[in-house]
C-alpha cells in the first residue's frame, strides 16, 4: 500500500513482498504486453486525502480506457 512515508522508496522499485494478487496481474499484464497496471493501493497514496480526490476523479477514465479489467476479491 502506497503511503506518504513509503512514497519516495516506492516511486524507485516497489516491494518484494507484494501481495500474491498484485504479482500475479503484473506477470499476467507482462505476458501479455501490457506495459502498465493500475493497482489503487499502490497507485493512489492512501493517506492523503488529496490524492484519493485527484485519482478518484480520473477512474471512470483509467479504467474506461483499460484493455482489460481483472479483479480481486
Amino acid at each position: 500500500m502506497t503511503t506518504s512515508s513509503n512514497l519516495e522508496a516506492y516511486t524507485a522499485s516497489l516491494p518484494i513482498d507484494l501481495p500474491k494478487t498484485f504479482v500475479d496481474a503484473i506477470q499476467v499484464a507482462r505476458a501479455l504486453g501490457i506495459p502498465y497496471i493500475w493497482i489503487d493501493s499502490l497507485c493512489i497514496v492512501q493517506d492523503s486525502p488529496e490524492d484519493w480526490k485527484h485519482e478518484a476523479s480520473r477512474m471512470a477514465q483509467v479504467y474506461a480506457n483499460a484493455s482489460t479489467g481483472p479483479k480481486s476479491t
